[in-house]
């Protein structure tokens, strides 16, 4: 079991970082509480926090295993469990679960049939085609809008 759960403490230190770090965040111990279903009207978030700070050597921002043990058992006197039930449901938690949301749909954006317009006909552009200098600088004649009079001869 203890083995089981060396693994989920590592797992849940190494969640979010991008190098193996030696030991766990009090973000992590958080994340873990939520993941395992600890929390309860006993058992708080600010009661997980108060738990890590209280583990948690002076100065620093991480536990390691043995102080990760002694937090759950503080968590299990706190929510008036047996130890090894809280150590249980850590350990069937796994490793952090990761979610995202999913966006509902939006008749505006997804039904392309309503699109009106320079949506409908493919959007904006920036490319105007081949010009130089010039034809930037073209004085030839042309109307109000700047479209060029064909020459009469």
């Amino acid at each position: 079991m203890s083995s089981n759960l060396k693994a989920v403490f590592e797992a849940f230190s190494a969640f979010g970082s991008r190098e193996s770090v030696g030991g766990m965040e009090g973000r992590a111990f958080s994340k873990l509480c939520k993941d395992a279903g600890l929390y309860c009207k006993q058992f708080t978030a600010t009661d997980a926090d108060l738990i890590f700070s209280s583990l948690k050597p002076r100065g620093g921002k991480r536990i390691a295993f043995e102080a990760f043990e002694a937090a759950l058992e503080k968590v299990a006197a706190k929510k008036g469990q047996p130890t090894a039930e809280v150590i249980g449901a850590v350990v069937q938690a796994g490793g952090p679960k990761s979610t995202g949301t999913k966006a509902e749909y939006n008749r505006f954006y997804n039904d392309k049939g309503s699109w009106t317009s320079t949506a409908k006909n493919g959007g904006p552009t920036n490319v105007d085609g081949a010009k130089n200098l010039s034809e930037l600088c073209d004085r030839s004649p042309a109307d109000a809008r700047g479209a060029k009079i064909a020459a009469k001869r």
